[in-house]
């Protein structure tokens, strides 16, 4: 079962009735019923689960299921997640020559 936080593009530290409805129309136009019927049953189920504020405390006490390990690529991969950056971003940041151009 994939998160349904993850699938509707939300954090769950920041999340009402409004947002989720917002995100839920959102996701409607990129999996339409008619172009993309598996994605929007996921869709439409992460919106079940997630609609009102009753319903997201009920999910978040009482399902916790081993994540699949596409939710945790995602968490793991997720924008604005720190990197190391590369040497070549380095040198760049830095204002240096390239030492191989030299």
């Amino acid at each position: 079962m994939s998160d349904p936080y993850r699938i509707l593009g939300l954090r769950r530290e920041s999340v009402d009735d409004a947002a989720v409805q917002a995100a839920y129309l959102e996701g409607l136009r990129a999996h339409a019923p008619d172009r993309d019927p598996r994605g929007f049953q996921r869709l439409r189920i992460a919106y079940e689960q997630l609609r009102t504020r009753r319903r997201r405390l009920e999910h978040d006490l009482f399902h916790h299921e081993v994540p699949a390990l596409a939710d945790l690529a995602a968490r793991l991969l997720a924008p604005g997640t720190p990197r190391r950056p590369s040497p070549e971003q380095i040198r760049r940041a830095l204002g240096t020559a390239d030492p191989a151009a030299r």
